[in-house]
Formats: C-alpha cells, sequence, structure tokens
C-alpha cells in the first residue's frame, strides 16, 4: 500500500509539472487513491496516516516550501481534515484552519479549559511537539473546521527530517 501512495504521488507531481494545475492534481490523487484501495474516511485513523504521508511525500519531493504552501491553502481543507506542519523549532509553518498559529510555537498551544485537568501541567502543543519518527497518537479537545464546535479530536502526529507533519479526525464526526 505504501509503495502505491507513493507511486501515486509521484505521478500526481508529474502530472502538476505538465499541467501546472496544482488543486486538480491533488483532487484526481485523492479520486485514484480511494480507486486504489487506499484508505478512506471510512476508516478515519488510516485516513489521516495517509493524509500525514502523503504531506511528508510532497515535503519530500518539493520541499517545505511546496508543502506549506499547499497546506495553508484553505482550499485544501477536506472537511474535517487538514494538515498542520512546524519546523524544526515547533513553529507553525503551515495551519489553514488558524493561519494566526503561522510564525508562532506549537509548544505554546494551550489544553482547551475543558482539558485541563486531564493533564500533567505541560501545554497541548507540548504534547504535541514531543511526537518521534515513529509517530504518535494524541486525543484532546479542538475547534472542529467542519462544525464550528470544540469537539473531541484524535491527532496523528510524526517527525520527517526534522519537521512535524500532523492531521486528526474528530471522534464525534468522522466523515
Amino acid at each position: 500500500m505504501k509503495k502505491s501512495l507513493i507511486m501515486l504521488l509521484v505521478l500526481g507531481l508529474a502530472v502538476l509539472s505538465v499541467t501546472g494545475c496544482e488543486k486538480k492534481m491533488v483532487d484526481s490523487m485523492m479520486d485514484a487513491m480511494e480507486q486504489s484501495g487506499a484508505p478512506t474516511k471510512d476508516d478515519p485513523e488510516a485516513y489521516t496516516v495517509a493524509l500525514v504521508q502523503n504531506a511528508v511525500e510532497l515535503y519530500k519531493t518539493g520541499g517545505v516550501e511546496a508543502v506549506a504552501t499547499y497546506h495553508n491553502d484553505p482550499e485544501n481543507i477536506d472537511g474535517q481534515w487538514y494538515v498542520f506542519i512546524t519546523d524544526e523549532n515547533d513553529i507553525f509553518v503551515a495551519h489553514a484552519p488558524m493561519p494566526a498559529l503561522i510564525g508562532t510555537d506549537l509548544k505554546d498551544v494551550p489544553w482547551r479549559d475543558e482539558d485541563v485537568e486531564r493533564h500533567d501541567g505541560s501545554t497541548l502543543g507540548a504534547k504535541i511537539a514531543m511526537a518521534t519518527e515513529t509517530g504518535t497518537w494524541i486525543d484532546y479537545l479542538w475547534p472542529n473546521p467542519a462544525t464550528g464546535e470544540i469537539e473531541q479530536k484524535r491527532t496523528w502526529a510524526i517527525r520527517y527530517d526534522g519537521y512535524l507533519f500532523g492531521s486528526g479526525y474528530y471522534a464525534t464526526d468522522s466523515n
């Protein structure tokens, strides 16, 4: 499955270089992924991991500017799904639903008031920033861009080349 995702990404990037149309290429790639048996939104954990892996693959082929530009575009928010990215110092370089976070430190992102009692005094951002190259899941309350409500979120975060890539889904809205 990992090989097919990489091949789809490479094919998509080839289409991008020929057509110059980034959004159309990604839409076609997502359609191809769904047809190829890649994870769908029916399996939100697998879909989330695949979204993050696709961001890492775009970083590998296009660099940080390409991946940040793509994931800062609100057009690339897929309902509740989006990818956020920090640099090696945990400074946000991509966060489409909350662009005000760009340039701020992930480690400064606090727990929601409703979450504070469940944690050890560290910040939500510090917990996410502890992600390693093997990745980690984090559960917390966060605004859902699809509903505007504060909801339980489950986020997958992984480090690659010092950068942190993350995405998640809302337990109350898995599609």
